[in-house]
């Protein structure tokens, strides 16, 4: 059985700037995958490529032994890729609830006319929706703020809320880009917890770009890390935790 995800020496050039050279990473079946790096290496870069939002000037994006590499975003959520991003980007002035139910259109079971008519079917799409947005936030502890718009939300619910969203599209591949950004330590604690259990739960595959170290080592089967865009080395948690290289590249002197 082919890995979920392949990415096979993808390069990536800004005009002068070398942002990826020959990057190669696998994700398989149910597991958590890190890509770590200092401010700068790539990762950002690289997760584009494997979503769609960048095209490689070389290289190949594969899921399940696919060639994606071409494939618009929209097309690879319909596969089933769902991702996160650094920054926020839900509609801040609808509730979570409204956020949810946009997140699954590609659910809904009705035209655009049909919608703006309202019917019978429209109405049973519409229950069927909320009750699986219902789901989610109880799934991520959210539901107490079902009815409060996004823009209302604390940073750390807000980053909680935009997983659900992702989850929402029904991933099979579930990319998430800092995912404890603004959290703070307890919080980063439950989100290691949440991840995990939702593996556990939807067998949900994931690759998580990330900075908290802990929280990586904590749920993380493999880790690749990127200096330079390039990759600078991969393996388990613990020995990549300890590499001489990795050392040096986020501290800035050998270890």
């Amino acid at each position: 059985m082919p890995p979920v995800l392949e990415v096979e020496a993808v390069s990536v050039r800004f005009g002068g700037l070398q942002a990826l050279r020959d990057v190669w990473l696998e994700v398989r079946e149910w597991e958590i995958v890190g890509l770590i790096g200092p401010n700068g290496a790539g990762k950002t870069t690289a997760f584009n490529c494997i979503t769609g939002a960048q095209r490689p000037d070389r290289g190949v994006v594969r899921y399940r032994g696919r060639d994606v590499t071409k494939l618009a975003p929209h097309k690879r959520v319909a596969l089933g890729f769902g991702r996160t991003f650094q920054n926020v980007g839900m509609v801040k002035t609808e509730t979570a609830l409204d956020n949810l139910k946009t997140a699954q259109h590609l659910k809904a079971e009705y035209s655009a006319t049909l919608g703006l008519l309202g019917s019978a079917m429209v109405s049973m799409s519409e229950r069927a929706l909320a009750g699986r947005a219902d789901e989610i936030l109880e799934l991520l502890g959210l539901s107490g703020v079902r009815n409060r718009p996004v823009g209302s939300l604390p940073y750390g619910q807000l980053k909680l809320l935009e997983l659900g969203c992702a989850l929402a599209t029904d991933p099979d591949l579930l990319l998430l880009d800092e995912p404890s950004s603004g959290m703070g330590p307890d919080e980063s604690e439950q989100l290691a917890d949440r991840l995990l259990a939702l593996r556990a739960e939807l067998g949900v595959t994931m690759l998580v770009i990330e900075h908290h170290v802990p929280l990586v080592t904590r749920v993380c089967d493999y880790v690749y890390v990127l200096n330079f865009g390039e990759l600078l080395t991969d393996g388990p948690p613990n020995d990549v935790r300890v590499h001489p290289g990795v050392v040096e590249a986020y501290l800035g002197s050998p270890a």
